[in-house]
């Protein structure tokens, strides 16, 4: 009998049906993505605003080399 359960679970290729199913609802699902420059997401209220480079009026950049932009980074990415 077990035997003949696993020649039906094989020749109705029912995992392959669960995955296709899966595929389907994953692909007619509602996007994600957010094309950055056209579309902007909500800021967060803690949001404090861009980190930006001080410049001179002049041109030249303000660093002293204090690092304390490395110390402030929010990402660690310098």
């Amino acid at each position: 009998m077990k035997n003949l359960i696993n020649f039906f679970k094989s020749f109705l290729l029912l995992e392959f049906l669960k995955g296709m199913t899966v595929t389907g609802r994953h692909f007619f699902a509602r996007h994600v993505t957010v094309s950055y420059p056209e579309e902007k997401t909500p800021q967060s209220f803690r949001f404090r605003g861009l980190h930006a480079q001080r410049r001179y009026p002049n041109g030249e950049e303000r660093c002293i080399a204090c690092k304390l932009c490395e110390a402030v980074c929010p990402a660690l990415a310098i």
